[in-house]
C-alpha cells in the first residue's frame, strides 16, 4: 500500500469531518437567517447595544491577530452542540474577545441582509 494515499479509515474520516463541517454551517446560516430578522438568538439586545454602541476603528477587522482571535472563537462557537453550550462558551470568553465576536457576527448578518436583499443599488 502507497503511504502517500489514503487508506479507507483515513478516508471515512475525513468524510465524517466534512459533514460535521457541513451541519456546523447550516446551524451558523440558520443563526444568521434568524438574526437578519432580527431574532438573536445567542446575544441579548443589551450586550448588543453595549458592544455596538462603541465606536470602533474598521482597521480591527483587519489586523491578523485579531482576525485569527475571532475566527477561533467563531469556529469553536459553531462547533458547540447545543445552545446552553453555545451560552456557556459566550459567557465565558473575555470581554474583547466577546465584543470582537459580536462586531464580527453582526458583520457578517449585515452583509448576509445586502446579499440577499433584491433591492441593491
Amino acid at each position: 500500500m502507497n503511504s502517500n494515499k489514503p487508506g479507507k479509515p483515513e478516508k471515512a474520516e475525513a468524510k465524517a469531518q466534512d459533514s460535521l463541517q457541513e451541519k456546523n454551517l447550516e446551524k451558523m446560516e440558520a443563526l444568521l437567517k434568524h438574526s437578519a430578522m432580527g431574532v438573536h438568538i445567542l446575544f441579548d439586545n443589551s450586550s448588543i447595544a453595549k458592544v455596538l454602541r462603541s465606536a470602533k476603528d474598521d482597521k480591527d477587522f483587519f489586523d491578523f491577530n485579531k482576525m485569527k482571535k475571532v475566527q477561533d472563537s467563531m469556529t469553536e462557537l459553531i462547533a458547540k452542540k447545543t445552545y446552553f453550550e453555545k451560552m456557556d462558551y459566550l459567557r465565558d470568553l473575555d470581554k474583547e474577545s466577546f465584543e470582537m465576536l459580536v462586531r464580527t457576527y453582526f458583520h457578517i448578518v449585515e452583509n448576509t441582509v445586502r446579499q440577499t436583499n433584491d433591492l441593491n443599488h
